[in-house]
């Protein structure tokens, strides 16, 4: 298994960033670290990389994906409506120099393939917290997210060590960051409609 090592997620190298998207592209499975914890990612629009991370981590196939997105802008052809208050918490957590890590439950779009959200009509969205994140989506397009752990079992993999070996022999690329994480998974709010209500507290404490 490869590991490509980075010493600081929060700057670009665009030359791996290069090399992990176009993996990504090709229906690669590579683990990535965000601003929290480890994750098993693939491009969010291939049906095959999604049952592939399913299986690896023993999913339910009926449970949705986190969607990473590198812009603000990116959500236009994710979701079908960003209601006021949902506004105004992008503007607040997301449209910052170094995005906070929280997840956002909207109305998904209906031109996107059910098997996106695992037939749900809500999709769950997060700004990539991390330069070279960012840089990897702005080459490639959205990609999932979704802790490098078995489903079911409560670990946080806030370093390469804490993701089970059978995880990590079965993708295609593991991304090491030199430092680590905090190992605190994302806080996710649901903005689906007009008063914003909090699914999971993470990192971002959020009161209504």
């Amino acid at each position: 298994m490869d590991t490509l090592k980075i010493n600081a997620p929060e700057k670009i190298n665009k030359n791996f960033a290069g090399k992990i998207a176009k993996l990504l592209v090709e229906g690669k499975i590579v683990i990535l670290p965000t601003g929290t914890v480890y994750g098993l990612s693939c491009k969010y629009d291939n049906r095959d990389s999604i049952g592939k991370i399913c299986k690896i981590k023993k999913r339910n196939k009926n449970q949705p994906f986190i969607i990473l997105i590198s812009r603000p802008e990116g959500l236009k052809k994710l979701v079908s409506d960003i209601n006021p208050a949902a506004a105004e918490i992008i503007k607040k957590f997301w449209d910052l120099k170094e995005p906070k890590p929280l997840t956002l439950i909207f109305k998904k779009n209906k031109s996107l393939e059910s098997f996106i959200t695992a037939g749900s009509p809500n999709i769950a969205i997060r700004l990539a917290d991390t330069g070279f994140l960012r840089e990897i989506i702005n080459i490639c397009g959205p990609i999932t997210s979704t802790s490098a752990t078995i489903s079911g079992i409560k670990t946080y993999p806030k370093k390469i060590g804490d993701i089970p070996a059978e995880i990590r022999k079965q993708v295609d690329l593991i991304v090491e960051n030199t430092s680590s994480l905090i190992g605190v998974e994302s806080t996710i709010v649901d903005v689906t409609g007009e008063t914003p209500f909090l699914v999971r507290e993470g990192v971002v404490k959020i009161v209504f």
